[in-house]
């Protein structure tokens, strides 16, 4: 049986190199003996093979990066039975800390690590790979331009949401399917799937997604760019959106115009296909986080 603790911190996250997340790691170390690994990358493929050739032999893996980090560790620890993860947010959006309700002092997050409250998650598979929420349409084209620009934080968010807002006018026709039965069939801005309620910065945009229940939850904002402000305010007053949650084992969504969709997962972009396929994978990894 596996033993013993490791944080894996990744530089590259966009919070990474501030001085309340060297402390919480350096508290982290120091109250779990843990060993400590460092790298700094945003290529999700180097932070696999990385993570990969380090993580045997430890119970526990403390994750210090953002969603796409720890998007990675999801793969790397589903087929490890014995391996429990742990979460240090040290990225820009951090939707995962909304989710364990993690708290903001590095002396609490601490505290939380060494409770060691571990629960299993479900979690979304697409194209192969394991999320905790996925969008397909326009949230992952502000995610690839983000990206692009060179993940700046908030200032770099706000440039790619405008660079996007264009976007909004040209929507694709697609249809969506959810275990078989017709959900959506029409324009969209994009739609969610996830296990989770939480996009970056804890905005609800999936309410009532549960990480225990064996179903993900699908929501389809069909615009146009003043509904989705609308709803976008919703999120924001933490009001439940109109869009409908639609809770589904498997989903379906294909363009129906030929017109490639964009899809990002845990927040990062991963390509643009005609058509994409979610399912859920239940008790994909376990998780310590604030439960009780």
């Amino acid at each position: 049986m596996a033993s013993g603790a490791a944080i894996f911190l990744n530089e590259g996250a966009g919070s990474a190199r501030t001085n309340d997340v060297r402390l919480t790691v350096q508290l982290a170390r120091r109250a779990l003996d843990a060993d400590l690994h460092v790298t700094a990358t945003r290529n999700a493929a180097e932070l696999t093979a990385w993570l990969t050739e380090r993580i045997a032999g430890y119970g526990t893996a403390v994750i210090a990066g953002g969603d796409g980090s720890l998007g990675v560790a999801y793969n790397v620890a589903a087929d490890r039975p014995g391996l429990t993860l742990g979460y240090l947010p040290a990225g820009f959006g951090n939707a995962t800390r909304h989710l364990l309700r993690l708290p903001r002092t590095p002396e609490d997050l601490v505290e939380v690590l060494v409770r060691a409250d571990a629960r299993p998650v479900d979690l979304v598979e697409v194209d192969g790979r394991l999320a905790l929420f996925a969008g397909a349409g326009w949230d992952a084209r502000v995610a690839g331009r983000y990206a692009r620009a060179g993940a700046r934080r908030l200032p770099g968010w706000a440039w790619a949401v405008a660079r996007s807002v264009p976007d909004l006018w040209r929507r694709p026709q697609v249809e969506v399917r959810a275990d078989g039965r017709l959900a959506h069939r029409g324009p969209m801005e994009f739609m969610v799937v996830g296990t989770t309620p939480f996009y970056g910065r804890g905005l609800r945009v999936n309410p009532g997604a549960r990480p225990n229940v064996g179903t993900m939850a699908l929501r389809v904002y069909p615009g146009p760019a003043p509904r989705l402000a609308i709803e976008t305010a919703r999120w924001i007053l933490n009001l439940t959106p109109h869009a409908e949650r639609i809770d589904a084992r498997r989903v379906e969504v294909r363009a129906l115009d030929g017109a490639p969709i964009p899809l990002q997962r845990d927040g990062d972009l991963v390509a643009a296909r005609v058509a994409w396929t979610f399912e859920i994978r239940p008790a994909a990894v376990r998780f310590i986080g604030r439960w009780a």
